[in-house]
């Protein structure tokens, strides 16, 4: 991207970035040079910056090596190869016109380097290795397009096995829209509800309780809580008050492989089990600081 000079008495290298409605300012020490981590992780970078999901701070635009690795570590992003695998699937399936059309994916009026970047490939090889593996499970099928410029495919189309993997994906939550919000009931007025459910929905998602769901009359809460958590794509454990269903919710989630994302009121935090308090907690003293923390969190996390 081009960049613009930004007039400045500090001896920083500083460069401001337009792109998809928002403008990024950066500042680097003069004579940075990314490390070897860094540099080979910069996909990283990329992605969550096409995504909207770079953890940019207006207010400390200051980035070095130490904040750029701390920044790759923590995105939650497709880097298993069965995340790559569905994430791209995905695309396919979002992009045909009706079943069975041809997808001509290279032909998105999205420049497709741009689209390569934003499903976290490292590059074009990599994303034809997971293409070719698609059609060789018998989900997708095409014409090989290859030539002595490298390989690629064209009239990409999903077959009726794809299209059930598919179904499989969905019900394993990773298209889901739903937050699982686990959390004491105790007061179900609390100002702890209302900011975590505030932040859910800004961030695009659906906020599910259980005690503000209406279930069929047959229908257990301990069933409704395990249907709900596997239809769920990522939960909010708060561990204020230290309620046992808020660590068996939490504990659930994680066997399913749902991300979790650990909040706690301060005045709190050190009753927490030693069993889950290792793990990353937003502890805050106040609804501005849990709103402000838990939307970034989502932002950079969820995928």
């Amino acid at each position: 991207m081009p960049t613009t000079n930004v007039p400045s008495e500090w001896d920083n290298v500083e460069y401001t970035v337009n792109f998809n409605n928002s403008r990024y300012f950066f500042r680097f020490p003069c004579g940075h040079k990314n490390s070897d981590f860094v540099e080979s992780n910069k996909y990283i970078l990329r992605g969550l910056l096409l995504n909207g999901k770079f953890p940019y701070d207006p207010n400390n635009p200051n980035y070095d090596n130490e904040k750029l690795e701390s920044i790759i570590n923590e995105a939650q992003v497709p880097t298993t190869p069965q995340s790559k695998l569905n994430n791209l699937i995905l695309y396919l399936f979002n992009n045909q016109k009706y079943t069975g059309s041809p997808i001509e994916i290279n032909k998105h009026p999205e420049k497709w380097h741009l689209i390569l970047d934003k499903m976290y490939f490292q590059n074009h090889k990599e994303y034809f290795f997971y293409l070719k593996t698609l059609k060789e499970r018998g989900y997708i099928e095409y014409l090989d397009a290859s030539n002595l410029n490298g390989s690629d495919a064209i009239d990409i189309k999903l077959t009726y096995s794809g299209l059930e993997y598919i179904i499989q994906i969905q019900e394993s939550g990773q298209n889901s829209k739903n937050c699982f919000i686990a959390m004491s009931f105790s007061k179900p007025d609390s100002e702890i509800r209302k900011t975590i459910k505030k932040v859910v929905v800004e961030t695009g998602y659906e906020p599910i309780l259980v005690d503000e769901q209406h279930y069929e009359s047959e229908t257990t809460i301990n069933d409704a809580i395990i249907r709900s958590i596997k239809q769920c794509k990522f939960m909010v454990a708060d561990f204020t008050e230290q309620k046992h269903g808020v660590y068996f919710e939490a504990g659930f989630a994680l066997g399913l492989k749902r991300q979790v994302i650990y909040t706690c009121s301060k005045s709190d935090f050190e009753n927490s089990h030693f069993d889950t308090n290792h793990y990353p907690h937003i502890v805050y003293e106040n609804m501005i600081e849990l709103e402000s923390k838990l939307k970034d969190k989502i932002l950079a996390w969820i995928e």
